[in-house]
């Protein structure tokens, strides 16, 4: 017997299974901007290492999650797939040329509270889309 999911089932779980870590993670952009721009800096102090990290720790699972389980072209939900497609992008980039990752690496010191909190704010937005779509 086979186990049949729908698509809109299938993105449904994505959403659920996101939203609560893309909440969290916002609001600490927002809060602790200073403790991710030292960890940034840290990754980036790690050379290619640090890229290989932030990719398989932070980025990897929740791209690889979206994009085989989330293509839906529709309502407030392709937002959710257009960010899952980007990190995908973001991904391949940084692994195929490690110097392009090591570079997004460096912005975080460059660039100072503003850019996380600013990337808090839309990780808190996204996370909201997704709370929003699971549970209706």
């Amino acid at each position: 017997m086979y186990l049949m999911v729908t698509t809109q089932e299938s993105a449904q779980a994505i959403q659920a299974f996101l939203a609560f870590p893309l909440l969290l993670m916002g609001i600490s952009h927002i809060v602790q901007p200073k403790m991710w721009i030292d960890f940034f800096g840290y990754l980036h102090s790690l050379g290619y290492n640090g890229v290989l990290l932030r990719t398989f720790a932070l980025e990897l699972v929740p791209a690889i999650a979206i994009i085989t389980f989330h293509m839906v072209w529709s309502g407030p939900e392709v937002v959710v797939t257009i960010y899952g497609i980007l990190l995908a992008l973001k991904i391949s980039l940084s692994l195929l040329f490690p110097s392009v990752g090591l570079r997004s690496l460096a912005m975080a010191d460059r660039n100072k509270h503003i850019n996380f909190v600013l990337a808090g704010a839309l990780l808190i937005a996204l996370s909201m889309i997704c709370f929003w779509c699971a549970l209706r």
